[in-house]
């Protein structure tokens, strides 16, 4: 299964090797070796709520991590913690980086918008563009293009709130319906059914269409739906593939309900302690990866829809009007009730998701 099944099983006393390990070697920050600035070895932490297997970021950003190690001669070393070798949450991320535990945290909008609600653009439902595209466009935009010049809105807040920012993001497949017995083709499909959300807003969207918010953690998902605990779920492609849920759940809805990305942010004082060229390598890695963009989650996902399909699952599409209507359900209350909490900064990002929506 997805994230946490076999990280789960990591016990503290590896958690407290690893700590021990690093200790030894100078834990997160600068070996100074000779005392000559030239050969001074920076060893960062990246912390994620991922494991391994848990999407293209798993995959791709080790190897980019392994490209800046090789690219700075070793100067700069990159150390990945996955979902269980560390304290921390998705929605932690944040905090992770203002201790100062890690240089580098993986950035999820429908985590750590709990933390700071202005992050929820990219979960926020049937907010952002249908295309794929169009919403990568948008939600690049909103961070600066990976420019790094602190001009993008949500660049800006980032930096001047938590002191951090966005170097890298990755394209992942959209939030989807993916249900037992049932399919979700209008604005009512989900009366009487239970479906595990992991968020505020997603539970608001589940009740909205007539159904029962669960909220339960992702590791508890495969057994409450072998045990009809739930009937059905919010998830990505991807995710519902690790996890085993096709050995339940029998249609896909594509709702397209918010367009998911995973990115990766970098703590300023970490990054502004870097020598110039050391910096210099890694944003510029960074940057040519991420505007690509890496397709490789987007990519897999069409494949597991192609092949679960051939296996019988059904793929419903629901109609344009359809889905009007539950965006304009979730624009009177769950996009008001987030511009409640987010006030002015929400109603500019509003603004700003519109005009690059039209860019």
């Amino acid at each position: 299964m997805k994230r946490h099944k076999k990280w789960l099983f990591l016990s503290v006393a590896i958690v407290l090797a690893l700590s021990a390990s690093l200790a030894g070697c100078g834990g997160s920050g600068t070996d100074a070796g000779s005392g000559d600035p030239s050969e001074a070895v920076f060893n960062w932490s990246f912390y994620t709520s991922y494991g391994p297997e848990d999407g293209a970021c798993a995959v791709i950003w080790p190897q980019l991590f392994d490209e800046i190690e090789r690219a700075t001669d070793g100067r700069l070393k990159i150390t990945t913690f996955w979902s269980g070798q560390h304290p921390y949450e998705g929605e932690d991320m944040l905090k992770a980086l203002g201790d100062g535990a890690a240089e580098l945290a993986h950035f999820y909008g429908g985590y750590v918008n709990s933390v700071d609600p202005i992050f929820g653009a990219d979960i926020m439902p049937l907010l952002l563009p249908v295309d794929a595209m169009e919403s990568w466009n948008v939600l690049t935009g909103l961070w600066g293009d990976f420019q790094h010049e602190k001009t993008g809105f949500y660049e800006k807040i980032l930096d001047e709130r938590w002191n951090a920012s966005v170097v890298h993001m990755i394209p992942c497949s959209p939030q989807r319906f993916f249900t037992s017995g049932f399919e979700v083709t209008d604005a009512d499909s989900l009366a009487g059914y239970k479906i595990r959300t992991y968020n505020a807003e997603l539970a608001q969207l589940v009740q909205l269409m007539g159904g029962t918010p669960v909220p339960i953690s992702f590791s508890e998902v495969y057994t409450s739906l072998a045990t009809n605990l739930i009937d059905g779920l919010i998830t990505s492609t991807a995710f519902a593939d690790s996890g085993g849920f096709f050995d339940y759940v029998d249609s896909i809805g594509v709702w397209e309900i918010a367009q998911g990305t995973d990115a990766l942010m970098v703590s300023n004082t970490a990054l502004d302690a870097l020598p110039d060229d050391i910096r210099d390598i890694f944003l510029a890695i960074m940057t040519e990866s991420a505007l690509k963009p890496e397709m490789l989650e987007v990519e897999e996902n069409d494949e597991i829809v192609e092949m679960r399909v051939s296996e019988g699952v059904t793929l419903i599409v629901p109609s344009e009007d359809q889905r009007n209507i539950v965006r304009e359900l979730a624009r009177e209350e769950i996009w008001a009730s987030w511009l409640e909490l987010t006030g002015d900064e929400g109603a500019q990002l509003l603004e700003e998701i519109e005009r690059l929506t039209q860019r």
